[in-house]
């Protein structure tokens, strides 16, 4: 990205009253005054108000409450073309509010007063490039935990997202392919992301589920979380989807998510494995399958 471009995700309702953010960040240049992350505290879909993330040329971490410097880290906490992990909380309230960063696990800035020029909620969040043209800032790994729920309701750690896609058929086989047939489900869903492969049902309650490729973890990594994306939409009419898994034959399928007509992805993560209620291991993977419902 370029100082000109951003990626926004805004919120339909005014819940999110404190978040937790993680995020990769590289950078081949330091531009100051410009925000890299913002979380908007404005009434649900307007952008005015907001809690921000600056670079200054000596590679310092400024918190700003819409555009005005409220802390600053010390000098070189980044430097230009390494990648570092960020994570902020954000609690955007007029008296007591908090806003404390962290790069690579290490708490840079701690914030409490006011931090709010509007709303003591969160609408909506952006990155966005903080150099020109002629160089690049590159995000990666950005994930969001609320405080609800008894996991992924606090610091999200320094995470890595692996993708792991179909790669053989599991269990169920309930759903037909649809597009150009590439021969097998798997293919057919691995490739889904384009919209000339695809799977489809017109019935309810029908299961699809895949044997998943099996990444390399990092020496000493533990897992947090897996996570299904699914790229759905309904032709007509009204429909449903759910992800879904199985672990070591235990299945376990998501609430059902309303479909809309637009692709649209959807997502659940399942925090621990429910074959035996604990966190996941990398042994677990073996035995794991991945997929969906209607």
């Amino acid at each position: 990205m370029t100082s000109g471009t951003a990626l926004r995700n805004e919120f339909d309702d005014t819940s999110n009253t404190e978040l937790y953010f993680g995020f990769a960040i590289y950078t081949s240049s330091f531009v100051s005054n410009i925000d890299f992350f913002t979380a908007f505290t404005d009434s649900v879909g307007t952008f005015s108000s907001a809690v921000s993330l600056r670079l200054t040329a000596t590679g310092a971490v400024t918190l700003c409450r819409t555009g005005t410097v409220v802390a600053t880290s010390v000098g070189g906490v980044l430097t230009t073309d390494q990648w570092y992990y960020i994570e902020v909380w954000v609690k955007p309230l007029n008296v007591n509010g908090r806003g404390t960063v962290k790069v690579d696990g290490v708490t840079v800035i701690d914030y409490t007063g006011d931090l709010t020029s509007d709303m003591e909620y969160i609408n909506g969040y952006e990155i966005g490039g903080v150099n020109s043209a002629s160089s690049m800032t590159c995000f990666d790994d950005f994930v969001c935990n609320d405080t609800s729920g008894a996991v992924n309701n606090t610091w999200p750690g320094m995470v890595r997202l692996l993708p792991i896609r179909p790669h053989t058929i599991g269990t169920y086989q309930d759903w037909t392919r649809a597009g150009v047939d590439l021969g097998y489900d798997a293919a057919q869903a691995r490739n889904g992301t384009f919209e000339f492969t695809m799977m489809q049902t017109a019935d309810a309650d029908d299961k699809e589920t895949f044997v998943p490729e099996l990444p390399d973890l990092p020496a000493g990594a533990s897992i947090t979380n897996i996570i299904l994306s699914i790229r759905a939409r309904v032709e007509a009419g009204a429909g449903v989807i759910a992800p879904a898994v199985i672990s070591n034959a235990t299945e376990d399928i998501s609430a059902d998510q309303t479909l809309i007509s637009n692709w649209k992805y959807y997502q659940y993560a399942w925090a621990l494995n429910p074959d035996d209620a604990a966190a996941w291991a990398e042994a677990d993977l073996t035995d794991l399958e991945i997929g969906f419902t209607s």
